[in-house]
């Protein structure tokens, strides 16, 4: 589809942000003014509190226009990548964005080297706004280093990230699937409805066919995987940390602890529940060899259901009344405002997003065709903006922004409210099994698999941290290997499983795969307790919402009435997995009975 040819209702408005192009070049130059009135106060801006207040105030003002820039700019390139003239404002917004990186390496090197006056200014009652993300940059104290390593490391930025930005740009290119006898383009895009397949042999052809082109590159991704890794170690080692763990965390503002509950609890205290459910499928699928290209066969009928935009509406409405009127004012204002850009064309971005600053709406793009799959997407992004546009009318814009380490609470808590609505709801046997296979399998993504991923990403940081080499076979070993142990004995590793990796995208960032498991079990724990018409849990899970980033990630989770370090939240989420997938075996083994009888 042409992006000519979408009814303008169902694109997203971005004339809301700014009118036209001439508006957004005045809004850098007011940038390109601040950034230098904020350079120019290098030596004094800490002298006074009277200084540093307006500093702090500018520093903040300059850094909403650049979001908002930022925003406008990517978000039309998304839809229309075609157009140089949006082309050329994401290009100003992106030199700009390393100009204040480089510009301003100084600010927090000053304001940890005068740390004593700093926190006598913090104590005045005008700081009240800043008071929390001053404190995140004196807590840097024992990690910040001189001026001149600082300035260092900042113009290493543009080099130090070539590995991600490496893997970004590769683009392979697959032979083509043969099913019942025609040719069918095999591309990322396509591959997981190759593995749905029906046939063993289709599935088999098309996991083969795409992960041999990336043990074709072996070398080229396994100096690019190490290249990251190696990133993270080098800068985890310069600013004092334990180890490239540390580091990450220290930027969330979590303890080490929470990570490795995270992945013991699915890595070892649960994982029978995973193999009892790879056991179930090699048995409904009648199978006497599982392989893990057939893991993602459906078990049951795929529905056919379709869903027009306005019925979206009408269920997403329904789903999140729960949260009262001002939530499902919210997802009105969505629909009426026009921050959605619903429909596939050409060139524009593919999968789903929400995106926003304390100045723009909270849009979302995707990718709808009406099937569960897009209604499900819609009311997860939903999720996004509506903590996103909570945050930002509670909160100040210094304390506005929420760490993506909380950010997929919000959006899980809607998809998992929506699949028990679907259950609940459920005319027959079949269809209630479809909804609860799609529960299962989502859960298996976030609170099983994303686990062993990062017990992986670990173990490559960590040798990158001891300096042990690292090539394509050791890479490729280790990944088969965890994946055997994971998936247990009914699972038989395909010959590129190892290869597979390479594949992964957060793989290339920095200990990122953790916080889906977190999300999950964050929200089936809030979700239950809402089933059990918990009124004091939604009232908390609001507030917590609408507390943006003005705390640390575990005190806003504890607000929502979770405790992130308390073993209950994962012992209730997977037990709560075991109980649909009790109900699921039932369903299934019910239906196997009746067809024999």
């Amino acid at each position: 589809m042409e992006r000519l040819d979408v009814p303008v209702n169902e694109t997203w408005d971005l004339t809301l942000i700014y009118k036209n192009k001439d508006e957004f070049f005045e809004d850098e130059k007011r940038a390109q003014s601040l950034l230098s009135s904020l350079r120019e106060r290098k030596d004094c801006f800490t002298k006074s509190k009277e200084d540093f207040h307006t500093f702090y105030e500018d520093y903040v003002t300059l850094s909403r226009l650049l979001s908002e820039m930022y925003e406008y700019a990517h978000l039309n390139t998304d839809v229309e990548p075609g157009n140089q003239d949006y082309q050329l404002l994401l290009s100003h917004i992106l030199t700009l964005f390393d100009q204040f990186e480089n510009n301003l390496d100084f600010m927090n090197v000053e304001i940890i080297k005068n740390k004593e006056a700093i926190e006598k200014y913090l104590e005045d009652n005008s700081f009240d706004l800043y008071r929390y993300q001053i404190k995140q940059i004196l807590r840097e104290e024992k990690h910040m280093l001189s001026q001149e390593m600082e300035t260092l490391l900042s113009k290493m930025s543009p080099i130090a990230n070539t590995g991600e930005q490496i893997f970004d740009a590769l683009r392979l290119e697959y032979e083509d699937v043969i099913v019942d006898g025609e040719r069918k383009t095999l591309n990322s895009a396509t591959l997981n409805e190759f593995l749905k397949n029906p046939s063993q042999e289709v599935r088999k052809q098309a996991y083969e066919q795409f992960y041999k082109e990336y043990k074709r590159y072996e070398n080229v991704f396994a100096l690019t995987l190490a290249d990251c890794m190696k990133k993270d170690a080098f800068y985890a080692d310069v600013r004092h940390f334990n180890d490239p763990l540390d580091y990450s965390l220290w930027d969330d503002d979590v303890p080490r602890e929470l990570f490795y509950k995270i992945l013991d609890k699915a890595n070892k205290d649960y994982r029978p529940l995973f193999h009892r459910y790879n056991k179930l499928k090699k048995e409904l699928l009648k199978l006497d060899t599982l392989y893990n290209y057939d893991l993602f066969t459906p078990l049951v009928k795929p529905s056919v259901k379709r869903y027009s935009i306005d019925e979206c509406f009408n269920i997403i409405l329904d789903v999140t009344s729960v949260f009262g009127e001002e939530y499902t004012d919210i997802i009105k204002k969505a629909r009426d405002e026009r921050w959605i850009d619903y429909h596939p064309t050409k060139g524009k971005a593919t999968g789903a997003y929400s995106a926003g600053c304390y100045d723009t709406k909270p849009y979302i793009l995707t990718n709808f065709i009406g099937d569960y799959d897009s209604l499900s997407t819609l009311i997860h992004e939903l999720g996004h903006s509506c903590h996103t546009y909570l945050s930002c009318k509670y909160q100040d814009p210094a304390n506005s922004d929420y760490r993506i380490f909380v950010a997929e609470v919000a959006s899980t808590v809607n998809e998992t409210l929506l699949i028990n609505h679907m259950i609940s709801h459920a005319k027959s046997d079949e269809e209630k099994a479809y909804f609860l296979y799609e529960f299962l399998e989502n859960c298996v993504g976030l609170i099983f698999r994303q686990p062993m991923y990062a017990q992986f990403e670990d173990t490559l940081h960590q040798w990158a941290k001891d300096h042990i080499p690292m090539n394509a076979s050791k890479i490729t070993s280790l990944y088969d290997k965890i994946n055997k142990e994971y998936y247990g004995e009914d699972v038989t590793n395909n010959q590129y499983v190892g290869h597979s990796c390479f594949y992964i995208p957060h793989f290339y960032y920095n200990y990122y795969v953790y916080k889906y498991t977190l999300g999950m079990t964050v929200a089936l724990a809030i979700v239950s307790r809402i089933l059990n018409h918990d009124s004091q849990q939604v009232e908390q899970y609001l507030s917590f919402l609408k507390s943006g980033g003005s705390m640390s990630p575990i005190d806003l989770l504890k607000k929502a009435g979770v405790d992130p370090l308390d073993d209950k939240i994962y012992d209730d989420a997977f037990h709560y997995f075991e109980h649909l997938l009790n109900m699921f075996e039932e369903i299934m083994k019910r239906g196997e009975k009746d067809v024999k009888e």
